[in-house]
């Protein structure tokens, strides 16, 4: 059975208010025509459909519970729920426990009803609910329903629905299956494999669909990253904070050891390990094929901590806010061979850096305003003059040289050319992400809409939170139920699964 049986539902024009038989319309999923042994039916305005025959057409396992009066239609463990005449419609999974577990719970306009002895559901709001993209062909009175089959590749995901338990679904929505019994955290794909550890003794493992879950550490560890064809850990002898760092090769399953003694903070950034070691201000680094190794410091180590985790490591520098000079910005070379300040004032540079040949930061003793410095320290410059009454200033995103910030505690968003030209409000929002070349905005639902803030769409109705560029791909999860959505750049946008999804990752 496929998922797409959760998804076959239409939108179409407003019709009469009384419960009438829709004549006339044809429904096509996917460009093939559906058969349904019943007409559609409008009431007050919302379509309804024969659920029965729509979901074992695609083979979805439909149940009737009818001492409840309660219709549930069931594929690969995700479930919807409805009862005849209730305007609440349940979504969710069943766990690994058996029992069905409800992530969301949505008001309809229209309930279920039962008509001539079959079941109608109100498809409008159901497929808006479960992420079905359709779309209405007022010329030919057709609907059009699109499984979106060209969004291939997984997505792995740890189900607060299910004790964290790992999870694969196809970007489509379809195919959901569950990868591992364990509660695992901390997963990372590469290459055909989702990496991950598990709770109960941080024990490194990996999986794909195809050859099932394989363990790769006996040790518990702290995974640090995956990059070109290695994946690099640290055991846990030192404890959480500190530990000797290895790199495992993916295909020979081969193990070097990097460190010979316990580090802090390890960190891979191309061809460099860095860390610290417990109780020095300094930070050291090796090359990861061990041809090269050695220190880097700022002066007087009493004085200057140089961590990791005060680090920005962009470009091909290492930047760091010194605490020299009132905290000026110093760029490192990434052997350390290179040192130069770029600011000799107290300054503060933003998380994010969308553009990776220029630092923004501030100068927080002289408020919130925004400036810009080329990476070899030419061209420092005023970017943004930010409003004195701003308790703080977010960069959220960039392209080529224009950024767009907000005050985090309001909604208003403004662009600015990092020439300090055309600085000016641009849109009402929470958050504001590229997505190649038009944007997605969050604010009381999603937006798709140009580079110049102008034809916006609506396309999701609900607040929503973490959301991610991947691929000219936009990722984010409902706020309420955390369920995760995924949308492209024409707007079109489906539920990725009906789990509450803590982490994911994508293929």
């Amino acid at each position: 059975m496929k998922k797409t049986a959760l998804l076959f539902f239409f939108l179409v024009l407003m019709m009469m208010s009384s419960s009438v038989y829709a004549k006339g319309i044809d429904i096509y999923i996917d460009d093939t025509e559906l058969e349904c042994e019943e007409e559609p039916i409008n009431s007050n305005g919302r379509v309804l459909v024969p659920m029965r025959s729509v979901f074992e057409a695609f083979g979805a396992e439909v149940t009737w519970n009818g001492e409840e009066r309660k219709v549930q239609a069931e594929s690969f463990g995700e479930i919807i729920d409805l009862t005849i005449d209730s305007n609440k419609m349940s979504i969710g999974v069943i766990n690994s426990d058996g029992a069905f577990v409800v992530s969301d719970t949505i008001e309809l306009d229209v309930p279920p009803q039962i008509i001539n002895d079959r079941t109608y559901v109100p498809i409008r709001a159901v497929s808006e609910s479960l992420g079905a993209f359709v779309s209405w062909d007022g010329n030919n009175n057709n609907v059009l329903i699109d499984t979106r089959p060209e969004m291939s590749g997984n997505v792995y995901y740890t189900s607060d629905s299910d004790y964290q338990k790992l999870y694969s679904v196809l970007q489509n929505g379809m195919g959901r299956e569950k990868i591992s019994d364990r509660s695992v955290y901390d997963i990372e794909t590469y290459q055909g494999y989702v990496y991950y550890l598990a709770k109960d003794n941080n024990f490194l493992f990996r999986a794909n669909i195809y050859t099932g879950e394989e363990q790769l550490t006996q040790v518990g560890v702290n995974k640090i990253c995956i990059s070109d064809g290695y994946v690099y850990y640290q055991d846990l002898d030192g404890g959480r904070e500190s530990g000797i760092v290895y790199r495992m090769n993916v295909d020979t399953g081969e193990v070097q050891k990097l460190t010979q003694e316990h580090v802090k903070y390890p960190r891979i950034y191309k061809n460099y390990l860095y860390y610290n070691v417990d109780g020095e201000n300094k930070m050291y680094y090796t090359t990861v094929d061990g041809t090269a190794a050695g220190s880097i410091s700022l002066g007087d180590e009493n004085f200057v901590k140089l961590h990791t985790v005060n680090c920005k490591f962009f470009g091909d520098y290492i930047f760091v806010e010194d605490g020299v000079h009132y905290g000026g910005i110093t760029r490192i070379s990434l052997d350390g061979s290179e040192v130069k300040r770029l600011t000799i004032y107290n300054s503060l540079m933003f998380n994010s850096q969308p553009i990776s040949d220029k630092v923004l930061y501030l100068k927080p003793e002289e408020g919130y305003d925004i400036y810009c410095i080329n990476t070899d320290g030419s061209d420092e410059h005023l970017v943004a003059e930010v409003d004195d009454m701003w308790l703080g200033v977010s960069v959220l995103d960039g392209r080529e040289n224009t950024i767009y910030y907000k005050n985090p505690m309001h909604q208003e968003i403004y662009k600015v050319n990092l020439d300090g030209s055309e600085n000016s409000y641009f849109c009402y929002g929470d958050d504001l992400k590229v997505l190649g070349e038009k944007m997605i905005l969050s604010y009381d639902g999603v937006y798709i809409l140009n580079s110049d803030g102008s034809s916006m769409t609506k396309i999701y109705n609900r607040s929503v939170k973490d959301m991610t560029v991947i691929d000219n791909k936009a990722y984010y999860k409902d706020k309420n139920s955390s369920r995760l959505y995924i949308s492209d750049t024409d707007g079109k946008n489906g539920m990725v699964t009906a789990d509450s999804v803590g982490e994911w990752a994508v293929e």
